[in-house]
This record gives C-alpha cells, structure tokens and sequence, in this order.
C-alpha cells in the first residue's frame, strides 16, 4: 500500500513500492481526502454560503486527490495488480486502516525530509507509531530511477531484528543487491546505523509490533529520521 497526495515524494513513493512488490503481489494507491479544512468555520455572509463554499472546497479537495491517483498509477512499470483507493479522513489514519482492512504487509510513503530529523514528513511520524504492518519510508535517489544495490540491515539478536535480516536477504536476493549486517549492541545503535547506511540504498531495521521498549524498536524514529537513505521498518507482528 502507497500513500499518495501529488507530490513528487509521494510519487517517489509510488515507485519504490512497485519495485519492492514481490513477484505477484497487489499495489494499493490510496489518497486520503482531509475534509477538516473544508468543513471549518468560514467567513460568509450566512450559513447558506459558508456551506456552499465547503462544499466547493470539498469537490476541489476530490478533484486533486483523483488527478493524483491518476498521475501515481502511471508511475507504476513493474506491478500488475494495482488499485487505486480515495479515502477520506487524516492521510495516517486512512492509511493505517486501509492497510488493515486490505491484509496490506507494507506501507510506503514519501519523506520530505531528505534526511533531515526536524523535516520527516508527519504522516511517517504517525505510521512508525500507529500502523500494524511494515513502513517504508522513501527518499529520492541521487540521480535515476531507485534501484537497490546496497542494503544495509541492523541485527541484535532478538525475534524483530531476525525479521528484518529476513527480509532484507530476500530482498537482496530479489533485487541482486549486496546485503551488509550490522550488529548493534549499545546505545548509540541508531547513529551507527545511520553511519553505517551513508552510501546505502536502503535501511532496514526490525520493530516490534507493540510499544514495548526495545532496543531496534527504539531507533526505527531515529534512522526513519536521520538517515539519508529509504528505510523499510519491518514489524514482527509481536
């Protein structure tokens, strides 16, 4: 599942999902359509054309998100099965339980952050917290269409980062890309695989599935972050 909005991270998004799809697998386009914007009080002469004027904002606020859906599905080379789902409500929100209700095993969405910690996109944000499937966080390559040659995976031992080191060998061997395992024991964990990824396509760490402190699973944030890479946080399902 894809979160999209128009926007070129969004629709680097898009293309990162079509190449991690297995062989096989569904893509679901899905634009959340936030209506609090268009349902807030507004300045008008009466009720009449306050409400008139949602309205027109809402059909507007339709209109972007079908020409986005539109505009993502052409990104899409590789994926066959491909849906695309308007949804309306918060973009996590939606997103989040879209995926449940699809049996999605991983939301990709863009970043604007390019790196930078202050700058991760909120959406992101919300689904590290809120989400019950795996997320991939995109980031645009330095020049070219994203194709995976490095991965780097973060390893302690424990069921989550077990899940993550299967999932990057598989995509290792799926993508041929060259597969580096980092193991972590301390706590600067994060910043050794941020260090780490510099150079990397692609960040993969495990988290668990609750909220439970752990040692990966406190610094999924951090590398989503920090990292100038895409980074694919891979839950367990604990």
């Amino acid at each position: 599942m894809c979160g999209v909005d128009g926007s070129a991270a969004s629709l680097e998004a898009v293309r990162q999902a079509d190449v991690l799809a297995a062989d096989g697998g569904r893509l679901v386009l899905v634009a959340a359509v936030d209506l609090t914007d268009a349902l807030h009080f507004q300045i008008a002469p009466t009720a009449v054309h306050a409400a008139r004027r949602a309205l027109e904002q809402a059909e507007e606020l339709d209109r972007r998100a079908l020409a986005a859906l539109d505009r993502a599905r052409s990104e899409v080379v590789r994926t066959t099965d491909v849906a695309t789902l308007p949804a309306s409500g918060a973009p996590a929100r939606c997103l989040a339980e879209s995926a449940a209700t699809e049996g999605a095993t991983l939301i990709a969405v863009g970043s604007h952050g390019l790196g930078r910690a202050e700058e991760l996109g909120g959406v992101a944000v919300r689904l590290l917290h809120r989400a019950g499937c795996s997320l991939h966080v995109a980031r645009a390559p330095a020049g070219g269409r994203w194709s995976p040659q490095t991965i780097v995976v973060g390893a302690d031992g424990s069921p989550p980062s077990d899940a993550a080191v299967a999932v990057a060998r598989e995509l290792g061997a799926r993508l041929g890309a060259e597969v580096e395992e980092l193991t972590v024991e301390h706590h600067r964990a994060g910043h050794s695989l941020v260090e780490a990824a510099d150079g990397a396509d692609l960040l993969v760490v495990g988290r668990r599935g609750s909220h439970r402190a752990h040692l990966l699973g406190s610094v999924s944030h951090h590398v989503a972050r920090t990292a100038r890479c895409s980074v694919l946080v891979v839950r367990d399902g604990a």
